[in-house]
């Protein structure tokens, strides 16, 4: 993360969760078993403060993309609040969703330009040599 050039904070994420019900069989339904969950993004605060570059860096599968997709309010938050410029957008009606949406965007990771977590240092060096 870039230091901040100001101590004003545009996003502020309390609490934020995301979590996704896994389908149950219709032998589960009869036998009424307990609803799960798959906590794909389970309780995390932040600040993003104007003029700060904010990156996400996790491995596959944390969570990433879906708090960027909660971020954007592509995805409605299970729990907790984002505030933008003082605004809670998980409340937001259709007209000013779009309005912040002009305001935002997210950059995804291109899968193929990623490091491959099983390589070693030198094989993730090593590979654009080999291919050129």
């Amino acid at each position: 993360m870039a230091t901040p050039s100001s101590s004003e904070v545009i996003i502020k994420v309390e609490n934020l969760k995301k979590w996704f019900p896994v389908k149950l069989s219709f032998f589960d339904l009869i036998k009424r078993k307990k609803r799960l969950y798959v906590k794909a993004v389970d309780g995390i605060s932040f600040n993003i403060y104007k003029g700060e570059i904010f990156c996400l860096v996790g491995e596959s599968g944390c969570g990433k993309t879906t708090t960027g997709r909660l971020l954007l309010r592509l995805l409605k938050p299970t729990d907790g609040k984002i505030i933008f410029e003082g605004t809670d957008i998980a409340s937001l009606p259709k007209k000013q969703l779009c309005q912040f949406r002009k305001k935002t965007s997210m950059i995804s990771q291109d899968p193929y330009a990623a490091m491959n977590p099983r390589f070693t240092v030198f094989e993730v060096i090593s590979e654009p040599l080999t291919i050129h």
